[in-house]
């Protein structure tokens, strides 16, 4: 008999200081502690999912206490905890640094003696372009946000290793895989090289709808972790509604054997996942081609169109979105705001990056008929 892979889900309903700390060490208690992943001595990253500079209230980011909680125990642990990330919208120290302020990591990090890292020197490994840093810690604590995804459904703690990607590589990947079944394995390949060995999932404030930057804010009051990221997304699939079988990149780790992404095969241990699954929870509206029977649904995929569309009202020019896009198909000046129909290949970078909300997502007649 196959040993199961075990997921705890914790109930945790605010971001006080005290309580995420106790929750999240209840958490790791129910896998076996934190003594049975951080080692005494040992370099440990710490790879919190910051989006772009957004405030803790929007949901967006990691909160900067859900951080500060795992260091803190990492530290307890006699590790020596290191933060980092590499934003998909920004690829400068200086716009990294923007992040950590208003995310509030910077201040954490200041105020618990713990390195922020910048993710600014890259090792070629497969094909891929990854944060040194991946090879000079012996651990790494993979700490995503619940939230939806417009391109991928759902974001968890396997496309939070996507992260580890350094700048502008993360544009070149989305212009090579523009359709999500690409990606997928482009996801999943970055996942197999950086492999994070504790996964501990935000959870008490997240994200549905339109995520992950423009949904809805929920006030979900869960924490979940797991050894196993690819166990620890399938929990996350189950309580927020999007079945196995249309999670690319689920099936995509699972099947390549990286992971246990079958609920049958996962020890769920804590709150039950029937009281656990939240109510109400709203896919992104991209979810639609999905709720078809698979024989049908690349006929029908050919009849659904979404695409993103800038707010020239709202637009601040910041040139976030122009920088992200893999296609160069936005065109921002003084007079105008726009994306190239014709360029636009629907990977959804600048409805991700945008950091004022001024993209939004836009339907086709059918489209619009189907998802009412």
């Amino acid at each position: 008999m196959l040993l199961k892979s075990k997921v705890s889900i914790i109930r945790c309903n605010d971001y006080d200081p005290a309580g995420v700390k106790r929750s999240i060490k209840e958490a790791l208690d129910l896998i076996g502690g934190i003594n049975t992943f951080v080692k005494k001595g040992q370099k440990v990253l710490i790879k919190p999912n910051l989006l772009s500079a957004r405030l803790p209230e929007e949901a967006v980011d990691t909160h900067p206490e859900f951080v500060r909680a795992v260091a803190s125990l990492v530290k307890a642990a006699g590790a020596i905890p290191a933060i980092g990330d590499s934003p998909g919208s920004f690829f400068t120290i200086k716009s990294i640094d923007e992040v950590y302020e208003k995310s509030g990591v910077k201040k954490v990090a200041d105020e618990e003696g713990i390195e922020l890292l910048r993710f600014d020197k890259a090792l070629h490994i497969d094909g891929y372009h990854i944060a040194s840093a991946v090879k000079e810690y012996d651990l790494i604590i993979n700490l995503p946000k619940l939230k939806t995804h417009t391109l991928a459904i759902l974001t968890g703690a396997i496309k939070n290793t996507y992260g580890l990607v350094p700048g502008l590589s993360k544009v070149q990947h989305h212009k090579d895989a523009p359709h999500m079944k690409d990606f997928s394995r482009v996801i999943v390949d970055i996942f197999s090289i950086t492999r994070p060995g504790l996964t501990i999932m935000d959870g008490i404030v997240g994200m549905d709808k339109n995520g992950p930057a423009a949904g809805r804010i929920r006030n979900i009051g869960l924490i979940l972790a797991g050894a196993d990221a690819v166990s620890v997304d399938a929990v996350f699939a189950d309580i927020a509604g999007l079945d196995y079988s249309n999670n690319l990149v689920l099936k995509e780790a699972t099947e390549r054997g990286l992971g246990k992404g079958r609920l049958e095969d996962i020890d769920v241990v804590g709150v039950g996942l029937g009281p656990a699954r939240i109510k109400d929870f709203k896919l992104p509206q991209t979810a639609l081609a999905y709720k078809f029977p698979a024989a049908i649904a690349k006929y029908i995929a050919r009849l659904i169109d979404f695409r993103p569309v800038i707010d020239g009202a709202r637009c601040k020019k910041c040139n976030i979105c122009k920088t992200a896009c893999p296609n160069d198909a936005i065109t921002i000046n003084k007079n105008i705001s726009k994306i190239d129909e014709i360029k636009c290949i629907r990977c959804f970078c600048c409805h991700e990056v945008c950091p004022h909300d001024c993209i939004y997502i836009k339907k086709n007649f059918l489209t619009s008929l189907m998802w009412r």
